[in-house]
């Protein structure tokens, strides 16, 4: 019996225009909460951000955060892993060290350098409900969940590859196609997950999970059945149970929809 269903949000429940069918969406909600399954969305972005696309049912719906380090109720916070001092200069290290556009997600707001400027800062804003330009991160008096380059999609293997290389006391993830996601290591969706499933008593094998990227394997693994979208990365695509349609044409909600009535 399923009793918790959980989804990505990029790539993965929103279309390219970032946005979802609705209507569908608030027939199953019904139908979980008559059936007592939580509904939980993981991603690895921004807790204000995911908490805004869900306007009419977002204080009754589950929320893991930032890869796993947030879990939410609402916007009741359950449960926050921030990253450690001693990870915190390490990854001050590699953004000195490499020369890539950067984002630090943090409990109050996420971060970008004034440098890299106001029409990028604009372009996160998809992403990033709190966005913050500062002049350097040494300073910020924050909760800080994770760092996030900005890479072509030609680079970021070898660069993802290099990063577990040199420094393996950290956690990188390719949180899409052109991303990097670099936290506490062992931080993932799956941490989120095990920590309602530990609160409430449900066992993995009573989890569905969908997702499209390399953020959501520790999720695929974790959860009894997976599903990834046909445009989600290879890794994702072999970590899961099965593949399904596009974001675009709404293939997790109709997933959804004939689960709960089959």
């Amino acid at each position: 019996m399923i009793k918790l269903i959980a989804t990505d949000m990029d790539g993965t429940w929103l279309t390219d225009e970032k946005t979802y069918d609705h209507e569908l969406f608030l027939r199953e909600f019904e139908l979980m909460k008559k059936r007592n399954i939580k509904f939980v969305v993981a991603s690895g972005n921004q807790f204000e951000n995911i908490y805004q696309r869900f306007p009419e049912v977002a204080s009754q719906i589950y929320f893991v955060a930032e890869n796993g380090a947030l879990v939410a109720h609402g916007r009741q916070v359950m449960h926050t892993a921030s990253i450690s001092e001693t990870d915190w200069q390490t990854l001050l290290e590699i953004i000195n060290r490499f020369d890539e556009k950067v984002t630090v997600s943090g409990l109050a707001s996420a971060y970008v350098l004034t440098k890299d400027g106001k029409a990028y800062a604009q372009e996160l804003k998809k992403y990033y409900e709190k966005l913050t330009l500062v002049a350097n991160f040494e300073d910020l008096a924050d909760k800080i969940f994770k760092v996030t380059f900005d890479v072509s999609t030609a680079k970021l293997p070898a660069l993802i590859d290099l990063l577990r290389r040199e420094y393996p006391q950290l956690g990188f993830v390719a949180g899409s196609a052109t991303s990097i996601d670099m936290s506490t290591k062992g931080m993932n969706k799956a941490i989120g997950l095990d920590y309602l499933s530990q609160k409430f008593r449900i066992n993995p094998c009573e989890m569905i999970a969908f997702g499209d990227s390399g953020n959501d394997v520790g999720m695929f693994k974790y959860v009894g059945q997976s599903f990834a979208t046909s445009t989600a990365l290879p890794i994702a695509k072999n970590a899961a149970s099965r593949v399904i349609g596009s974001s675009n044409d709404s293939a997790v909600q109709k997933e959804i929809w004939q689960i709960l009535n089959s």
